[in-house]
């Protein structure tokens, strides 16, 4: 935040010189982009599906926890000392198991999701360049780092609809290849 809005304070500092020129400055929100855009939408839903997956495999995990804790506090009464230990000592590995695993995908979801991110925001970022090139922006901001801007600066619907004709969504095949 501090080093977007130094650029801005830079920028209009810098007016001066650039006083003889017309300034046009443009505001594109990359979130939404990612989220409205072919690439994201499949992005977005290939990510779901992993989710389920790993949810999935969690709650199958618990479920056996669960039914493990059910059996032992049935049969545990009628157990030797030595087998109810035993059997408690496995139940409380099986619990740190499931535990672990969930804290993992957890971190592993929260990497997948980034990785995906951030190849859409490679191309997003070419695409924004092309329409500052294109349209003569002087600079061009992400909408979460300024305050306030108006409606008309915003370029997000042309940058996704440029990227959407650019850029195949991840998984589609184009065509000649």
């Amino acid at each position: 935040m501090k080093k977007s809005f130094a650029v801005l304070l830079l920028a209009f500092f810098a007016l001066p010189a650039w006083a003889q020129e017309k300034v046009k400055i443009g505001v594109v929100d990359i979130q939404r982009i990612i989220s409205e855009s072919q690439a994201g939408k499949v992005a977005k839903e290939r990510f779901r599906t992993h989710v389920k997956k790993v949810e999935t495999e969690l709650i199958r995990e618990k479920q056996e926890v669960e039914r493990l804790k059910s059996d032992f506090e049935k049969k545990s009464p009628l157990m030797k000392e030595e087998d109810r230990r035993s059997l408690e000592k496995e139940i409380q590995k099986r619990e740190r198991g499931y535990v672990l695993s969930a804290r993992d995908s957890q971190e592993e979801l929260r990497q997948k999701e980034g990785e995906m991110t951030g190849e859409i925001f490679k191309d997003i970022v070419k695409v924004v360049n092309e329409v500052g090139k294109g349209d003569k922006f002087s600079i061009i901001v992400e909408r979460s780092q300024v305050p306030y801007s108006d409606e008309g600066i915003d370029i997000t619907k042309k940058v996704i609809d440029l990227y959407n004709s650019r850029v195949p969504a991840p998984g589609k095949v184009t065509k000649g290849k």
